[in-house]
């Protein structure tokens, strides 16, 4: 299917939306939203404000990326699309163009896959040029927070999920080419031109690459969620173009009742993707069961996540940049669900940026294919189906901390032990390792020290533990799961791994450090420390072998000390 060039000489901006303005108002209208959703309305008649600077100087045309020529067929048959559905004008000659609508720029087209999917899109690079102080970026003058929208998250819908009543089922709906049947200002296309083969095209929707889109678009979205609330629908959430509509008990509508309601609006739905209404529901690429209130990793896409994860086992396969960005999106996506894989995507992530060429093929590393082997590990160990409802952390009274001039104090339950620093190893700002690295040591060993004891065990599976420290990077780094630090990574890797066979999980919560009662322990003192328990408990310290990885780092520290820990 090849792109259509022009074959007249009249202006090729305008408007072009599916939905019809006329009747989203009158809708609106007549459910009391009009004042709410007024500029939508204006919008979709006129075109929307993208944010972009239009002024422009003189016209520039930027050399499309090189991922461009992954499949070039491919962006013919989308400028076709594009052109049939009326969002693309039809090819021109530069300075054809240029007489028709004035001075024009254009920024790079590229090709990337989708996210969850082996699937391309197109998008236009327009944060380039970077870092360059003569031509900036249609991006660079885009401001994204005057384009709010709302989002319908994990984390959100779970929240909703748990708040539904017994009975309650779902459907999904997806709106096709989302961004797409957003309008452009008129005013505002000849910032975001297309070039390809030697011809210009004027885009006159918003698209994939503007900082501004997910925010136009939002609007659209967002006034399409208060349209079918306030029609008896839902509740609703969306991600995207992507929607979950909530039916509850007591509603009678049906799936074709609000296709119908949306179809009569112009709002394209793609039929395929419409699920009717069920228990569980397949959204964010999850599978959520309103009955049990649980969410779960599809097993058919966990089965290929572990395939592909096995093919890069292999130490003389070589792999694309479209490769390596495939197996890290998917792998970004597991985390939704699996956070516990978090810390091991640092080295995948670095791949994926050493391709200077889309055709080159590069053998992963040493330390890509080691922390591949552990992610398939630990997805192997995890179960794919996790309750919605966190249980309430157990607290251990587990506290840990560390300083820089001495070394690590922690203390888990009735049992605790101090390190200190080895001779000639040091911790502080600017140095290979700092504060958040010792913090996050602190952690490790204090899990150690509780499954030593028998505090956690494969007893406690599907436990949550709470941990105190004053260290507000490493309460972070520890919950979200990864660091930019590779040498806390490093740390996170180890504790990971250690919950993913124990199966259960730590929850970090900031303290302030005249809180923290194994501040004197990290500072050497252990009369300090011991004269903070309580009268009526015993405290007694538990000598712990250090693991072989922080041999170099700490040693227990032997000074004199009360045979017992009684007060």
């Amino acid at each position: 299917m090849e792109p259509l060039t022009a074959d007249s000489a009249s202006d090729p901006r305008g408007v072009t939306t599916p939905l019809d303005p006329d009747r989203v108002e009158k809708t609106l209208r007549r459910l009391g939203l009009l004042d709410r959703w007024a500029h939508v309305v204006q919008g979709l008649r006129s075109g929307f404000h993208t944010g972009v600077n239009t002024d422009v100087p003189k016209t520039t045309i930027f050399e499309n990326h090189t991922s461009s020529e992954l499949d070039p067929s491919f962006i013919d048959s989308y400028i076709a699309q594009e052109q049939a559905a009326g969002r693309y004008s039809q090819g021109f000659e530069p300075s054809i163009l240029e007489e028709l609508i004035g001075p024009f720029r254009t920024s790079p087209i590229g090709l990337v896959p989708k996210s969850g999917s082996s699937k391309l899109r197109m998008i236009q690079d327009l944060s380039f040029p970077r870092n360059d102080p003569t031509t900036s970026s249609v991006n660079s003058h885009v401001v994204s927070d005057d384009f709010p929208t709302a989002w319908g998250t994990f984390s959100k819908l779970s929240t909703l999920i748990l708040e539904l009543p017994q009975g309650c089922q779902a459907t999904v709906f997806d709106i096709s080419s989302a961004y797409r049947i957003t309008p452009v200002l008129p005013t505002q296309q000849h910032v975001l031109c297309v070039f390809w083969r030697g011809k210009v095209y004027v885009d006159r929707a918003v698209c994939f690459g503007l900082r501004s889109s997910a925010g136009v678009f939002g609007a659209i979205a967002d006034m399409i969620v208060d349209i079918c609330e306030a029609s008896g629908f839902g509740p609703i959430k969306k991600w995207v173009d992507d929607f979950i509509v909530i039916w509850l008990p007591h509603q009678t509508w049906t799936e074709t009742e609000f296709v119908q309601l949306m179809a009569a609006l112009g709002v394209p739905w793609s039929m395929e993707k419409t699920k009717p209404l069920a228990d569980i529901q397949r959204y964010l690429g999850f599978n959520w069961n309103l009955s049990d209130k649980s969410v779960a990793f599809p097993v058919e896409k966990l089965d290929d996540l572990q395939a592909l994860l096995l093919h890069w086992f292999d130490t003389s396969a070589r792999f694309t940049s479209q490769e390596a960005s495939r197996l890290h999106g998917k792998l970004v996506h597991a985390t939704t669900i699996f956070p516990i894989i978090r810390p091991f995507l640092r080295s995948i992530a670095r791949f994926a940026l050493k391709f200077q060429s889309p055709r080159a093929r590069l053998r992963s590393t040493d330390s890509v294919r080691a922390d591949v082997k552990w992610i398939a590990d630990m997805l192997h160990k995890t179960p794919n189906t996790l309750p919605l409802t966190q249980p309430t952390p157990v607290d251990l009274q587990w506290w840990g901390d560390a300083s820089t001039s001495f070394g690590i104090g922690v203390t888990v339950g009735p049992a605790w032990e101090i390190w200190e620093w080895s001779p000639g190893f040091h911790v502080g700002p600017s140095l290979e390792y700092d504060i958040g690295w010792a913090e996050a040591v602190a952690i490790e060993l204090g899990l150690q020290l509780a499954v030593v004891t028998h505090q956690i065990g494969t007893h406690s599976a599907g436990q949550v533990f709470l941990v105190r420290s004053d260290n507000e990077g490493v309460v972070t780094v520890l919950n979200k799961g990864r660091s930019w630090s590779r040498q806390t990574n490093t740390v996170l890797k180890r504790i990971y791994m250690m919950l993913a066979t124990l199966g259960v999980q730590l929850r970090a919560v900031h303290v302030r450090s005249d809180e923290n009662i194994t501040d004197p322990l990290s500072r050497g003192d252990i009369p300090a420390f011991l004269s903070q328990v309580p009268q009526d408990a015993t405290r007694k310290r538990h000598s712990l072998p250090l693991p072989h990885s922080l041999s170099n780092a700490l040693r227990s520290w032997s000074s004199p000390q009360p045979q017992s820990g009684s007060i």
